[in-house]
């Protein structure tokens, strides 16, 4: 429904400036925002992300991917929402090593009565209700162990599970935070990842396949097989997806 608030044909041309300004009257037709109001709130919530916010983190296929604290996410949506929102965990279940949590971000937009004065001079109240934009999103942690024996902890021991279900509330909580459009530009190419896999993830993929037995041709057919597509056709999640499946191929090769 959301997505249908934007017209089929400005979304098509591809015109951010309109599609802005849909986005902008929208504001002011069903929040009862003034045009100002409605301006400063998109430009508070998309605004650049500050450089020195921004964090690296190994992930999956040997790549460094860069992140933001969940306490920016905080910030954000309480500078943006005034502290009319909340966090909600509605589901969490634990699988394979892995916790998996469903989440909402809830924004409370309260009711206002505006007054509209006409060129006649005649003026009118209008009403607007309050409403909730809730945004729902998976959030994923794996669950942390010892990785050698320490005190009265062995080996295998699990470090902290509330932790860890912390994790994935916060990663969960932050996805939905970017469907409101906050640090896409840090998320967004993340999640568009366009283009061929990088150099680095190249490298990462062969050493990974020679680890298991095969040489380059050998990896790039493998690949293919796997896909269904050739390694040329791949994106970078596709290659990032490959990896742990290498890993575990080397392994049984190995016996492990």
């Amino acid at each position: 429904m959301e997505k249908d608030l934007v017209p089929k044909d400005v979304a098509r041309k591809g015109d951010k400036e309109k599609a802005r300004e849909v986005g902008l009257k929208h504001l002011q037709k069903f929040l009862g925002l003034t045009e100002e109001e409605s301006k400063s709130l998109v430009e508070l919530i998309t605004a650049p992300t500050p450089n020195d916010w921004i964090k690296t983190r190994p992930a999956r296929g040997g790549i460094q991917v860069e992140y933001l604290p969940g306490f920016r996410f905080i910030e954000k949506l309480n500078s943006c929402f005034g502290f009319l929102w909340s966090h909600r965990v509605v589901d969490a279940f634990e699988r394979d090593g892995h916790i998996v949590t469903t989440n909402q971000v809830v924004i409370q937009i309260p009711g206002r009565t505006i007054s509209k004065e006409y060129p006649d001079g005649t003026k009118e109240l209008i009403r607007f209700d309050g409403l909730e934009v809730v945004k729902t999103q998976f959030g994923g942690s794996d669950v942390k162990k010892y990785s050698r024996d320490t005190g009265d902890k062995r080996k295998g021991d699990i470090i902290d599970l509330a932790d860890d279900y912390k994790a994935s509330a916060t990663d969960g909580m932050k996805k939905c935070s970017t469907e409101l459009g906050m640090f896409l530009d840090v998320y967004g190419q993340r999640e568009t990842q366009e283009g061929g896999p990088s150099r680095q993830q190249l490298e990462v993929l062969y050493m990974r396949g020679k680890n298991a037995g095969m040489d380059e041709i050998e990896t790039d057919q493998w690949v293919e097989e796997q896909l269904g597509k050739s390694i040329k056709e791949c994106d970078q999640l596709d290659i990032m997806g490959l990896i742990p499946k290498l890993i575990d191929l080397a392994k049984e090769k190995k016996g492990v």
